[in-house]
């Protein structure tokens, strides 16, 4: 697809009719399950249409992206349609981890998925779900045998470019629910790349109502042939809480904490990242400072509100430094809060994934604050609060 700069929102509407075209052509398919992805995708294409220096080849690979997405929201919505009776089956009693970004949460999801008893969202079936996987093949099935060969190769590049990598996934391992959530288009996975503000303050504000629906099929489609009590997590589950407990009212919710200066230090970090895609390894972070700094304050007090209303019993704590320190130790602490037996057989499990996954396995990417212009000064007020209700750890800076 030829596509330029141009002055949306004009030019947005026909690149988001062309981009659900080409998913319904791979695949075949019509129905979408309604429209609530649209606005969310109309809202990403105007920004990428209308800001200067967006670079093309960042557009063009965020566009097959968008295509993915829709391709694989058609396949589920024709599986469902054929399938009826799936929508009828109960996700019970679901772990749903959530805090700031970059405060453990990854490690805890693996450290859950040792458990035979649990079923974690893989990263290969968030993106390809139809047909859903066996409990045999869930790391066997082709689709994630091609998408584990893809992905060792990029590992391979990058650490043969000595390029540490801040954040990984393996197919066969835990994703984050926002590999769901990006197929209705509400989700800050998408937000990592935008070149504008105007996305990230309409997600924060958005009725996610219709993404968390959409997740709930999709867990029951996949629990329809690999069935198991879920472990799930996405760190920006904080920021619509209340949507998430009407979507799963007996989710059983791990709260991560983390010195949230060092958090910040590393999600902004992640944020130059993923920007650079798409406007250059010169962007400047200190632009998109005020509003992720936004973003972070809505991952503290939204959750501090919820825990006001539904009560502190509905969390368990997760302190990032004890689980450093002591990770089956804390996860023993989580299964006797949530009342499920940690099995020795599962403990042992969990030893043998960390001793086969080192901390710096893909090295340790430095980073501070000051290299983003910003001071624990600055992030004081955002913090205070949520520095007031917890006895967390702060690390050297």
């Amino acid at each position: 697809m030829a596509v330029g700069t141009h002055s949306a929102p004009a030019a947005a509407e026909p690149v988001v009719d062309s981009l659900a075209g080409q998913a319904r052509e791979r695949t075949g398919l019509s129905d979408l399950g309604g429209d609530s992805w649209r606005e969310g995708l109309t809202i990403l294409v105007d920004a990428l249409e209308s800001t200067p220096n967006v670079m093309p080849a960042g557009r063009h690979q965020l566009y097959g992206q968008f295509t993915d997405a829709l391709s694989n929201r058609l396949r589920v919505i024709d599986y469902l349609n054929r399938h009826p009776d799936i929508a009828c089956q109960r996700i019970k009693q679901p772990l749903v981890i959530l805090g700031l970004p970059r405060t453990g949460t990854t490690l805890a999801s693996y450290l859950l998925d040792t458990d035979p008893a649990r079923r974690s969202l893989l990263n290969w079936e968030a993106g390809d779900s139809v047909p859903p996987p066996a409990t045999e093949s869930l790391r066997t099935d082709p689709r994630c045998l091609a998408k584990k060969a893809a992905l060792d190769e990029l590992a391979a590049t990058l650490q043969k470019a000595r390029f540490p990598i801040p954040h990984w996934e393996d197919a066969d391992g835990p994703t984050e629910c926002s590999s769901v959530h990006i197929q209705d288009f509400k989700a800050l996975q998408w937000e990592a790349y935008m070149p504008t503000s105007r996305y990230s303050d309409w997600y924060l504000e958005a009725d996610m109502t219709s993404t968390y629906e959409y997740e709930r099929l999709v867990l029951q489609l996949l629990q329809s042939q690999a069935p198991g009590t879920w472990s799930l997590k996405m760190p920006s589950h904080s920021v619509h809480i209340d949507t998430l407990l009407a979507a799963f009212p007996d989710a059983r919710i791990i709260w991560a904490h983390r010195d949230p200066f060092k958090a910040t230090a590393s999600t902004l970090s992640m944020h130059k990242l993923s920007r650079s895609r798409v406007l250059g390894p010169d962007f400047d972070i200190a632009a998109a400072v005020p509003f992720l700094i936004r973003q972070l304050r809505a991952h503290v007090e939204r959750p501090l509100r919820a825990r006001e209303r539904i009560g502190d019993e509905k969390f368990f704590h997760l302190h990032y430094a004890a689980l450093m320190r002591d990770p089956v130790g804390q996860m023993r602490l989580l299964y006797e809060w949530a009342g499920d037996p940690l099995l020795p057989e599962v403990e042992q499990a969990m030893r043998s994934w960390l001793e086969r996954h080192p901390q710096d396995r893909f090295g340790l990417r430095q980073y501070s604050l000051e290299e983003s212009g910003v001071t624990k000064a600055d992030l004081a007020p955002v913090y205070d609060e949520y520095l007031s209700a917890f006895d967390i750890e702060l690390e050297e800076s």
